[in-house]
């Protein structure tokens, strides 16, 4: 435990854990005579198990190599800018929806305190978080450049 470089540590029990400690730090746990190992018994089941299993309908779509996979980065996204007034644009379409500020970050999966950020101008989203914004709230907040 100390890490003092000795020659003869003793195994002790150390809050339930077996440490191989030097003579000083001994007094800490209770001294090891021999490490027992377990041994489970094997029980034998006799009887019948049954299992009832809920089927689910299974919805099958494209093969993903045939799906469009739509990531960030995706073309055209460098070519796209924020809005300069986008704070105003996003308060302003969340008072006229009727929503807080609680409501439309629940909604868009991020945090309250992001939400606010960007209303106050204090943090521009990115082309994902604008996107999604766009869609929920029927603005525009991107534009090519």
């Amino acid at each position: 435990m100390c890490g003092k470089k000795v020659q003869k540590l003793t195994k002790m029990r150390i809050d339930g854990a077996i440490l191989s400690v030097c003579d000083s730090c001994s007094k800490f746990g209770t001294p090891i005579t021999s490490i027992r190992a377990t041994v489970q018994k094997k029980t034998e089941f006799q009887g019948q198990v049954t299992l009832q299993v809920k089927e689910r309908p299974v919805v099958m779509g494209k093969p993903r190599s045939q799906q469009k996979i739509r990531r960030e980065g995706q073309r055209g996204d460098e070519e796209l800018e924020i809005v300069p007034d986008y704070h105003q644009i996003i308060r302003e379409a969340r008072e006229k929806s009727a929503m807080t500020q609680e409501e439309l970050a629940l909604k868009l999966m991020e945090k309250k305190h992001v939400i606010a950020n960007i209303e106050r101008g204090d943090l521009k989203p990115d082309i994902r978080t604008a996107r999604k914004i766009e869609k929920l709230l029927k603005v525009t907040l991107l534009e090519e450049f």
